[in-house]
């Protein structure tokens, strides 16, 4: 089954998974990252969440890689909606690449101002990443929202002790 997956056989990798149920074989950890994966890159949106639904009856614990993978199979296909979903509600705080990956699809999908509001969560969950403030700024630029930006940016260097240096490089 991870061979399908990562052979770029998706659809018959998910079918493997069907067989696998059917035989009573357990798929574990890896097995489910990898049809994870394969079905956010195949845009199978409905059968990705049936697989991440599956993971508790076999009593595999999501972990953050797949709710990154689900997060970014729901971006993909434009349900920020049930993606954000899935954010708010994991049980471990989610790193800067499940952050990223949903701010990338909000940019996508024109929906700055879902982008704003869980840039929010995200500065709250690690206020000292500049990288957060960077994007939050960044969106409320691209909305004409000049005075935010601004406050976003003051206080991005007060929290992250951000010191913008002059760099050269020699080629």
């Amino acid at each position: 089954m991870n061979l399908a997956c990562k052979m770029l056989d998706r659809i018959h990798a998910v079918k493997m998974f069907q067989h696998l149920e059917e035989s009573n074989d357990r798929p574990n950890e890896i097995g489910f990252l990898s049809l994870l994966s394969a079905c956010g890159h195949a845009g199978l949106v409905e059968e990705g969440n049936y697989v991440f639904a599956r993971m508790l009856s076999y009593s595999v614990k999501p972990n953050l890689k797949h709710s990154n993978c689900m997060v970014d199979l729901l971006g993909r296909s434009g349900n920020l909606q049930q993606a954000e979903a899935l954010v708010l509600s994991m049980l471990i705080s989610p790193y800067g690449g499940v952050w990223g990956n949903f701010f990338s699809r909000c940019r996508t999908y024109n929906q700055v101002e879902k982008g704003i509001r869980i840039a929010m969560y995200a500065i709250d969950s690690e206020p000292e990443n500049d990288g957060y403030h960077i994007i939050l700024a960044n969106m409320y630029r691209s909305i004409g929202r000049w005075e935010e930006e601004e406050n976003v940016r003051r206080t991005m260097k007060e929290r992250c002790s951000v010191d913008n240096k002059v760099g050269w490089s020699l080629l």
